[in-house]
């Protein structure tokens, strides 16, 4: 059977594999050139295709949708011109490009061999298998959830400032817990005094203040300052699994979403020991896909 005369669900998914390599830089048929930091997660019902987008473009990350056809023209024969829901696509991910459609910033045309390729994949995938790039996709979304969740409790409780403290000391109970050797006192008791006075904790605390346009910005100035005496890889962690959280419970929309392009678009420290055994086909390039490998190893094992 030929390519074009499969399932679009099933080539869905293959186009969804096959966007997934973050570090690969795509041509679209206006010529622009793009990374997809985030193919998006399959959306099953009414609307866009994929939700959750992440494509980074001229040094900018836009979060957004896609839509997935064999031929562009199905744009216009399933009516997405006059269907509201599809205004916002920003990304039309076609097989063959019959008749563009005007409205998305951006078409891009998948190899016919690669997408052959994905296919194969998919058919040697397991249930639950976590070369799923829609489960570590959404992994990652549910775990920057959950975290915002818990820290939006804690400032219900405690307050922003207090909030920041308790997350800090719960993550490093839980980090504890499963390093075979602890970390220094000192280390751990610095920090837990000095993050809400520290350019990060600051940020946390104070990021209803901060400009949407300017919180990219602002992550990566912070970011640069110790917190107490600790690396850029243990600050790194606590950005996510703090500051991070704190941000987001305290956000508006704008900001929100600008806090979502960081989180899509902030590159890995180094890649983990731990993901690399479990994980040897997995991308780590970029924090996304590390939290969303670790929400997986937590949900599954």
């Amino acid at each position: 059977m030929s390519l074009l005369q499969l399932p679009e669900t099933l080539l869905q998914r293959a186009a969804q594999k096959l966007l997934s390599d973050s570090g690969r830089i795509w041509t679209c048929t206006n010529g622009d050139h793009v990374q997809i930091l985030a193919p998006g997660i399959v959306n099953p019902h009414e609307g866009p295709d994929f939700t959750h987008t992440a494509v980074l473009h001229n040094g900018c990350v836009r979060i957004g949708t896609a839509e997935f056809h064999v031929r562009s023209s199905a744009w216009h024969e399933h009516g997405h011109a006059q269907d509201v829901r599809y205004d916002d696509v920003m990304m039309h991910v076609v097989l063959v490009d019959d008749r563009p459609a005007d409205a998305c910033k951006w078409t891009l045309i998948l190899p016919h061999d690669e997408m052959g390729r994905a296919l194969h994949a998919l058919g040697e995938r397991k249930e639950h298998d976590s070369s799923n790039v829609d489960e570590i996709q959404r992994s990652a979304v549910l775990r920057l959830n959950r975290a915002t969740a818990f820290a939006r409790s804690a400032i219900g409780r405690v307050g922003p400032v207090d909030a920041l403290r308790v997350m800090t000391s719960q993550w490093f109970d839980r980090l504890s817990s499963k390093r075979r050797h602890p970390m220094p006192e000192d280390l751990v008791y610095g920090i837990r005094t000095a993050i809400t006075t520290s350019p990060l904790g600051l940020l946390a605390v104070h990021i209803s203040d901060c400009e949407p346009d300017q919180i990219l910005t602002a992550f990566d100035i912070a970011e640069r300052e110790r917190i107490f005496t600790e690396g850029a890889s243990l600050r790194r962690e606590i950005v996510v699994n703090v500051i991070l959280p704190v941000c987001c419970a305290l956000a508006n929309d704008a900001q929100r979403i600008a806090l979502l392009q960081w989180y899509w678009s902030v590159r890995a420290v180094h890649p983990y020991g731990l993901l690399t055994r479990r994980f040897p086909d997995q991308d780590q390039a970029y924090v996304w896909q590390q939290q969303g490998m670790l929400e997986w190893l937590r949900r599954y094992g």
